[in-house]
C-alpha cells in the first residue's frame, strides 16, 4: 500500500494510537472476550496509559491523515504491541510496521527480539511463525473477569 507512511510516533499521536490499540485489540480478541466486555475495555484503557508514557518507542502507520496501525518496542528487543485497525488489515500495513520494528531493533543492537501473543489468536501466532519466530513458553494472565494464555516467542536478530 504505497499511500501508507510508516514513521516514529510523536507526543501528539497518543490519542490516535490509543484508539488504534482499543479498536484493534477488541477486534482481534472479540471471540475470546467474556460477555462483560467492559472489563476488556478497561484493559484497553491501561494500554492507552502505557502508550502515553512510552510514545517515544512507538512507530505508527498513517493512511492519509489517519493513524491506522502501530508497533511498540523497547531497546531490549521486546515488541510489546503491534496493531492494525480491523478495516486496514490484510493490506500489508502490519508487515510494514513489523519490518520497521525489526530494522529499528537491529540498528539499536538487539541480538534477539521477544514478544507475547494470545495463544488463542491463531492469526497473530501464524503471522509471527511465518517470519521465523519460535515459541519459547507460555504463561497465564488474569485481567479482572478474563483469563488468557499468552505464548512467548523469540527471534534471533544477529
Amino acid at each position: 500500500m504505497s499511500d501508507v507512511t510508516v514513521r516514529p510516533a510523536t507526543a501528539g499521536d497518543c490519542n490516535a494510537i490509543a484508539a488504534v490499540v482499543k479498536e484493534s485489540w477488541l477486534g482481534a480478541n472479540r471471540d475470546l472476550l467474556p460477555d462483560d466486555t467492559a472489563r476488556a475495555v478497561g484493559h484497553c484503557h491501561r494500554l492507552a496509559e502505557v502508550v502515553t508514557l512510552n510514545w517515544r518507542s512507538i512507530i505508527v502507520a498513517e493512511y492519509g491523515d489517519e493513524i491506522v496501525g502501530t508497533v511498540g518496542l523497547n531497546e531490549q528487543g521486546h515488541i510489546w504491541m503491534l496493531y492494525v485497525t480491523p478495516g486496514h488489515q490484510g493490506l500489508g500495513i502490519g508487515s510494514r510496521l513489523y519490518d520497521a520494528a525489526i530494522e529499528s531493533l537491529r540498528k539499536g543492537g538487539a541480538r534477539k527480539a521477544l514478544l507475547e501473543v494470545l495463544a488463542a489468536n491463531e492469526n497473530a501466532v501464524a503471522f509471527y511463525r511465518s517470519r521465523g519466530w519460535v515459541p519459547e513458553g507460555r504463561r497465564t494472565e488474569h485481567i479482572p473477569g478474563f483469563r488468557f494464555t499468552a505464548v512467548r516467542m523469540g527471534l534471533a536478530l544477529a
